[in-house]
């Protein structure tokens, strides 16, 4: 008889952890921040860190780790707004497409190739150009952008599970395929799509900071992670830590998605033989 164990993985319990850390920072930011991110104090500009501002201030005075807390809702809130609205539009294209192949479905991902072609970022920065800047149009343009891949993605698993027996089992029932992609087939491609999209999640972060730099995404005076590293470029000589810390900010939100993203490592251990593999 065999005894199973799993050991939870130590990398995605941290991934776990830091990332409720920091979506807890922006929900408690009012709370947390010590200071207004948008009182301005131009006597106090650039200052280094201190206990009254832990992170300095910036060129304008403002306190550093009060716009790095608050900039957590806008990064945070509209990475899974992002995330969320693809989803919508690729499930149901990817389940079809992958489901009912045929001419038009080989053309209609040539079309998908087409677009997964162009750099994301360039394509991206097109739209929000076309549409103007702000979080709207941003948030738009990125959706509009990241579509493609999803539904290839999704295209992918879909057409795997279709090859097992109990899809052709289903079919012979008389189910109808309504039933059998909702039934059958989604709830073996969701695990798998989960885990993509909490990883395109921290792609959706680098995205809204880069559009911020480049000065497309959040307008001044909103506190956000990209649009505090277009304000410290030029003081970053100067004052590093106005550039350091959003930048970190950023990063950990990015390894957080990558480390919960990642394949759980489920070890089965064979007590009887004392043998184990990876599954």
């Amino acid at each position: 008889m065999k005894n199973t164990a799993y050991s939870i993985n130590k990398s995605f319990a941290a991934g776990v952890g830091l990332f409720l850390l920091i979506i807890l920072t922006g929900l408690f930011a009012p709370w947390l921040a010590p200071h207004d991110p948008l009182v301005i104090n131009l006597s106090n500009r650039l200052a280094p860190p201190s206990w009254d501002y832990p992170f300095g201030t910036d060129h304008l005075g403002r306190c550093v780790l009060s716009r790095v807390l608050f900039g957590t809702r806008v990064s945070a809130l509209f990475a899974f707004l992002i995330v969320l609205c693809t989803l919508v539009i690729s499930l149901p294209i990817g389940l079809v497409t992958g489901y009912i192949r045929g001419k038009g479905g080989h053309l209609f991902m040539r079309v998908v190739d087409g677009i997964l072609a162009i750099p994301d970022i360039v394509l991206t920065i097109a739209i929000v150009g076309m549409l103007g800047p702000g979080l709207f149009n941003m948030t738009i343009a990125i959706v509009l952008v990241r579509w493609a891949g999803y539904v290839r993605f999704i295209r992918s698993l879909v057409l795997n599970v279709c090859q097992a027996d109990y899809i052709w089992s289903a079919r012979m029932s008389g189910n109808s395929h309504i039933r059998i992609m909702r039934r059958y087939i989604l709830p073996k491609v969701s695990p798998p799509l989960l885990a993509y999209s909490v990883l395109d999640t921290g792609k959706a972060v680098l995205l809204i900071a880069g559009l911020s730099f480049l000065g497309l995404g959040t307008q001044p005076p909103a506190p956000e992670w990209g649009g505090m590293l277009h304000d410290a470029t030029a003081y970053f000589q100067a004052a590093p830590h106005v550039m350091i810390f959003p930048g970190l900010a950023i990063l950990l939100f990015v390894a957080a998605c990558q480390l919960i993203g990642e394949k759980r490592e489920v070890l089965k251990v064979d007590r009887a033989k004392g043998t184990k593999w990876t599954a």
